[in-house]
């Protein structure tokens, strides 16, 4: 996908709407519009037997539009809410899933610690 587009940057958050690569159909071409948020974060700990590290992020993707250029100009048709709203309940599931797995590893860990 070919990115272009302009965006803002707040620390590890990162929020930009983008033109994917057009695709030519019938003598118009439609360019795919898309919205991208990410969040990265990653900690290290180097030393002597204290080797550690974490790392986290999320991407969103959230379909805005489609333009259909021909030769008359361009014509922006949204994309209705039902896509963008089956990758919200996917996201979330993802998230929650990141969660569970965080809050077990600590559990674990804590287990770990008073056992030995």
């Amino acid at each position: 996908m070919g990115l272009c587009g302009r965006g803002i940057k707040l620390g590890s958050l990162r929020v930009k709407t983008v033109r994917g690569d057009a695709y030519s159909i019938g003598g118009r071409s439609l360019i795919p519009v898309a919205r991208i948020v990410s969040f990265g974060k990653a900690r290290a700990t180097v030393g002597s037997h204290q080797i550690a590290g974490q790392g986290g992020g999320f991407v969103w993707i959230q379909p805005l539009a489609v333009v259909e250029a021909t030769s008359a100009g361009e014509l922006r048709i949204p994309i209705a809410a039902g896509p963008a709203t089956a990758v919200c309940r996917f996201g979330g599931l993802a998230v929650a899933t990141v969660v569970f797995f965080a809050a077990v590893r600590r559990l674990v860990g804590r287990w770990r610690r008073k056992a030995g």
